[in-house]
C-alpha cells in the first residue's frame, strides 16, 4: 500500500511541508518499482537519496524546533537519530529487491506517516501556543 501525502500530514512551515511531501513521492517511486526489472543497484540509489533527502530534513526540522524553543526537542531529535540508525540497518541488511522494497513501505508507514502525525503536528501545536496573534496586540486578548 503506497501512503499519499495528504493535508492531514500539513505541519503549516511551507518548507518543512514541501520537504515532507518530496519524502511522500521518493516513497512512492521506490514502491512503484518493477520488481523483475529493476536492479538492486537502482533500488539502492533511490533508497540512499531518500536516506540523504530524509537525513537533511531532519537537519532542518531540528533547526526549525530550535528556533521555536520547542520543549520536546531533545527527544525528537533522538527519534530522528533512530530513524537514520534503522535506516543504516535496512541498507546493510537487505539483500533482495523484494526486502528494499518491503522496508520502503514500512519506512513511509512508520517512520514518516506516523512521525509526521505522532511527533511533528506536535511542534505546530507547540508554535501555535506561543505566537501572539494580531488580535493579542489590539488587546483583545490579555497576554
Amino acid at each position: 500500500m503506497i501512503i499519499e501525502w495528504d493535508e492531514r500530514y500539513s505541519v503549516h512551515h511551507e518548507l518543512l511541508d514541501l520537504q515532507h511531501q518530496e519524502l511522500f513521492e521518493l516513497a512512492k517511486t521506490v514502491q512503484k518499482l518493477d520488481a523483475a526489472t529493476t536492479t538492486k543497484a537502482e533500488l539502492s540509489k533511490l533508497f540512499k537519496e531518500f536516506y540523504d533527502y530524509m537525513a537533511k530534513h531532519f537537519k532542518e526540522e531540528e533547526a526549525y524546533m530550535q528556533s521555536i524553543h520547542y520543549p520536546l526537542y531533545i527527544k525528537h531529535r533522538k527519534l530522528h537519530e533512530s530513524i537514520i540508525e534503522g535506516m543504516n540497518k535496512i541498507l546493510k541488511e537487505k539483500k533482495t529487491i523484494e526486502e528494499l522494497q518491503t522496508s520502503m513501505q514500512m519506512i513511509a508507514k512508520k517512520w514518516l506517516a506516523e512521525h509526521i502525525l505522532e511527533n511533528d503536528l506536535k511542534i505546530e501545536k507547540w508554535r501555535k501556543s506561543i505566537t501572539v496573534t494580531d488580535e493579542d496586540l489590539k488587546g483583545g486578548t490579555p497576554l
